[in-house]
């Protein structure tokens, strides 16, 4: 079968890789990255409950979107396949006024040279949400499995091995949550996951409505739910477009003290201080600093 694809025009501050790479969020299933063809693949369910691999790639015009298992969508669908994949690399974030900002800042031209500040997200802030509350208070590679194992609850593609998308709310709701425990291996997350499930899935909650909160708005409802706190609600401000939080976890810490402290702890208060000074954009000035003490 040949596949279908599209390319999805970008502006010239947009980087693929460097979106990509912004953070772990690639390693979490249904994300996969294959460095040799340079192609970042996502398990994809419809909106008709269809599964399809999208794989994006750095296209000279753009991003290009195949579709490996679709050979003619329908324009209904291809405009449903475009907007996650928009969602998914955020391309319509304008980091201009960012840049600009950045500007005033000793040390920090290289966010600008290198267009850093675009952050990978899922299509939708249910996956984002349950992800941000694996990564909480444990190793990273638990956070891997654990997103691993949970993916193996979603709708699957008959035809295709190990090809599954995230679980919805309503089938993770449908479960009970010991046996929800004993498939994720989430431990007390999984009480918390299943919690947030059920809300979505009866209508408690509306996400879609929670993305048109401004960004307190949104930090106070993601701190609404059980199991999430200011690092997770600061998280999610940040992969959303809202900068003025400062979410403080140990990555955090760590790179406070060796970058900007001269190798001394600092406590969390010290560190918020510290990032005042870029504004509304402080939350992503942080970040930015995480991932380049890491090395990206």
């Amino acid at each position: 079968m040949t596949s279908a694809g599209f390319v999805i025009p970008t502006a010239p501050q947009f980087d693929f890789r460097v979106t990509v790479f912004s953070h772990g969020w690639l390693m979490l299933a249904p994300f996969s990255w294959d460095g040799d063809s340079g192609a970042l693949q996502y398990v994809y369910q419809t909106d008709s409950g269809a599964v399809q691999r999208l794989l994006m790639r750095e296209a000279a015009d753009g991003v290009r979107v195949d579709l490996p298992d679709c050979r003619s969508p329908s324009p209904q669908m291809e405009a449903e396949f475009s907007l996650a994949a928009k969602r998914i690399l955020n391309i319509d974030w304008d980091l201009c006024a960012f840049y600009a900002a950045m500007r005033a800042h000793e040390g920090y031209d290289w966010l600008e040279t290198e267009r850093k500040g675009r952050i990978l997200i899922s299509p939708n802030l249910w996956e984002d949400l349950v992800k941000v509350l694996l990564t909480t208070n444990c190793a990273w590679a638990q956070s891997v499995n654990m997103s691993r194992r949970l993916r193996r609850l979603g709708a699957a593609r008959p035809s295709l091995e190990d090809c599954q998308a995230f679980p919805s709310p309503g089938s993770i709701a449908a479960m009970d949550v010991d046996e929800l425990a004993a498939a994720a291996r989430a431990g007390y997350r999984s009480a918390y996951l299943h919690d947030l499930a059920r809300k979505i899935a009866e209508g408690e909650i509306d996400l879609d409505a929670w993305l048109a909160l401004d960004s307190d708005g949104l930090f106070k409802a993601v701190k609404s739910l059980k199991g999430f706190g200011d690092y997770a609600a600061g998280t999610i401000a940040r992969m959303y477009g809202h900068f003025d939080k400062v979410a403080i976890d140990t990555a955090c810490r760590a790179m406070y003290a060796a970058r900007h402290n001269g190798g001394v702890k600092g406590g969390d208060k010290e560190i918020q201080a510290h990032y005042q000074r870029f504004g509304r954009w402080r939350g992503l000035v942080m970040w930015m600093d995480v991932m380049r003490h890491y090395g990206d």
